[in-house]
Parts: structure tokens; sequence; C-alpha cells
């Protein structure tokens, strides 16, 4: 992208809503890490009460009531109060209700509450603080999970998501490492995979997750989510036909799999078939009004003139935020991301992504505090922490186009036309979003 035939993005409080448009899956940590984290992070293995709810399913039962009928007729089962714990945890993968999550973690301490060390509870306890975004607690979970049992995966499976998330990387390489030594299959290669992606290997990322993949019974949830993962890869790297052919193999085996559907507008989008887009996200945003696939919404709104309604996108993205934070969830880094990107505070944002640096030293917290201190007008320590946001090689755009607003606004013209350049060599080949 040559700063000769284009105009860098100024800095003033519009910066952000300019530069955004060129991608947004901002929030929820941006591009694949929400996902990854909500997703691989439950996935608990195929183990103890795990493996019957498997069994259960694949015989037609539903586990829910299955779990729920052992505990009628053996009231102090903790195998069974883990096993409704984990179903739960399952079903709201496959429904998207999170207000299951409450009555997971009941389960889970009914079954701790009968036996402290019940196993699959506990490493359920550890999924569910992931879920609740509790990473130091998950930590610590998975530190009692391998303490009771050193060969058990899950308990390395949420090792790994919490030290990413809370931006100790080198860290989770060497748990991860530990993981796929035990076990290595769909729940150790998808971290692979989202690790290798953090660290700039496209296309090592691409390899683990076809491996995980190929560990999956096709048109099971399992199969669905790492197919769908595979077409996200695809996407990242503007390979859109082959992305297209991951996303329809998906809602060939289920017509409303909402991130296949998601997968699909950004296609449209990026072939600038807006109309398309809008028709697939509209009706996904009311179906299942994640923060995600709202933003998405709004910003095709803004893109086509209508601020009005991206507005009301957005206020409805806050609104669901503050109610995830209200039933105990901790969303303070996705307010941050949220706020520095759309408020018009610029000084409450940089409030909100100091602490949720503090809290969470990630790439993307420091990603955030950089553009949140750049509305500020402090380039210095902007450019800073931007560096140290893409200290890993990630290869998000939105990294480098933040990186060279701010190399721009410094008047480091060598600077800023290696990141716009790099922005655009990846982003090349997409649409805004």
């Amino acid at each position: 992208m040559n700063s000769a035939n284009m105009t860098p993005p100024a800095a003033n409080m519009d910066t952000a809503k300019g530069i955004a448009w060129r991608r947004r899956l901002v929030m929820l940590l941006a591009t694949s890490l929400a996902l990854f984290v909500a997703a691989s992070g439950w996935r608990l293995g195929m183990e103890g009460p795990a493996q019957s709810s498997q069994a259960v399913a694949a015989a037609g039962q539903d586990p829910l009531l299955a779990w729920q009928e052992r505990i009628r007729r053996t009231p102090e089962d903790a195998d069974a109060y883990a096993g409704l714990g984990l179903a739960l945890l399952q079903r709201v993968r496959e429904s998207h209700d999170t207000s299951l999550y409450a009555q997971a973690g009941e389960a889970f301490d009914a079954a701790l509450a009968r036996d402290p060390q019940q196993i699959d509870a506990l490493a359920g306890s550890g999924a569910l603080a992931l879920a609740l975004h509790d990473f130091t607690g998950a930590l610590q979970i998975a530190g009692e999970v391998i303490a009771l049992n050193p060969y058990k995966a899950a308990g390395y499976g949420i090792r790994v998501d919490a030290l990413v998330e809370l931006g100790r990387y080198a860290e989770a390489v060497i748990a991860l490492q530990q993981m796929v030594d035990l076990r290595p299959d769909l729940e150790s290669y998808s971290r692979v995979s989202y690790l290798r992606e953090l660290h700039g290997d496209s296309e090592g990322a691409l390899e683990a997750m076809r491996m995980a993949a190929n560990t999956a019974v096709r048109g099971t949830e399992p199969w669905l989510w790492t197919t769908t993962q595979l077409g996200n890869l695809a996407w990242g790297q503007g390979r859109l036909d082959e992305a297209e052919l991951f996303y329809r193999a998906v809602l060939q085996q289920r017509a409303d799999a909402p991130f296949a559907q998601f997968g699909l507008a950004r296609l449209a989008a990026a072939r600038g078939r807006h109309d398309q887009a809008l028709a697939i996200l509209k009706p996904l945003a009311a179906r299942l009004p994640m923060p995600e696939f709202l933003i998405a919404l709004g910003d095709l709104y803004a893109g086509q003139g209508q601020p009005r309604r991206a507005q009301e996108q957005y206020d409805l993205v806050a609104a669901i935020q503050r109610l995830n934070a209200g039933s105990g969830m901790n969303v303070d880094l996705e307010l941050a991301v949220f706020d520095v990107v759309h408020g018009d505070d610029a000084g409450r944002g940089l409030a909100a992504a100091r602490a949720a640096y503090a809290a969470r030293p990630t790439i993307y917290a420091a990603d955030a505090l950089a553009w949140a201190l750049h509305r500020n007008g402090d380039d210095v320590a902007a450019w800073r922490y931007s560096q140290e946001a893409l200290r890993l090689g990630t290869r998000d755009p939105l990294l480098h186009a933040h990186a060279a607003a701010i190399a721009d606004s410094l008047g480091d013209a060598v600077a800023a036309e290696k990141h716009w350049a790099e922005e655009d060599n990846i982003n090349r080949h997409h649409s805004p979003w």
C-alpha cells in the first residue's frame, strides 16, 4: 500500500473507525482467538463421563436427560454430576445458549462436593472458567487437574488456553507440547494451529487444523467446528474459493451452522457483493446476536453510508457485553477493545484499555492500548505498545494498520510505509472486514 497514493489515517477521533473498517473481527479478541477459547477450550477429550455422553448421543439419546435420570436414580453419584456438567458445556457449544453456564457450574460443584477429586468435574470447572474469561482461575484449576493426573491431556489444554489469554505465549507453547506428546488429536492439533497462527505461520496453522479435522467424524460438532476453522484460515490467506468450499461443506451437514454462514457473508463482502453479505448477516444476527456478527453487520451498514443502523448494532453489542458482565463473565478486555474502536470518549477508552492490559497483557490488549494512546495524542507510548502487539509476528492486518497510522503521526515515514505495505500484503485479497 503506497502512501504516495493513499492518505494514511490521521490522528483524530474518526481514525479508529476508518481503519477498523478494514477488518472487523476485533471484538472478542479479534481474529480467531475468541472462537478458539470458546470452542476448543471446552473440549476435554472423550474420557470418563465425556466418553459416556458420546456413547449416549451415538445411541440417539439426549445426554442431558440421560445424566439427569442417572442422578435421579443415584443422587450421590459424583460421576453423574460431572457428566451432566460436561454435557451442558457441550450443549452451549451446539446451541450458543450461555444461560446453561450456571447450570454447568452447579453440576460441577455438586460432583466435587461428593468427590473433591472427581477429575472430570475439576476439568469441567476449568473449561467453564475459560468460557467466563476467568483465565487466572482456569490456570489454577489446570494445575490441580495436572497434579491429580499428569497424564490427562485436558489439564494441559486448559493450561494452554489460559496462558494464551494471559499473554504468556512461551509458556503456552511448552504446555502445548506436553499436550501433544500425551494426546495427538483434535484437541491438541487445533491448539497447535492457533499458536502457529499467532506466530505468523499461516501455512503451518492450516496444516495443523487439517490434521485436527481429519481426526473428527464428518458431520459431528467437532468436524463442523474444525472445518469452519479451515475456512477461516483459508480466508485469512486470501484463498477465497477454498474458504467457500469449507464453509459450504459445513452447511451441507448443518444448514444453520452460524460461523459457516458468517464465513459466507465475509466472502460476499470480499467479492464486493455487499447486498448478499447483508442478506446473510441480518437474519444471522437476529437469530444469534453475538458481538462479532453484530459488529460485522454494523460495519457493513457503516460502509454503505447508514450510520444510524450501524450505531444500532454497536449499541446492541455494548448492551450484550454489559449483560455478559452481569452474569459473571469477565469482558473487560472485550469492552475496552470495542470502546477504543467505536467509542466517542477517548479518555474513557484509554482508562479501559489500561485496565484491560494490566489484567491480560496479550498482543490484542497491547494493540488496544496502543490505539487508545494514539487517540489521546500520546504516539510515543502508542508506538511502544504497538510494537509489543506485533512481537509474535502475527499476520493480522489490523495490527499493522494501527502501527502504520501511529508511525505516520510520529513522522516516521519509513516505518509507516513498512507497516502499510505489510497490511496491504496480508489484506490485499480481502474486503475491509
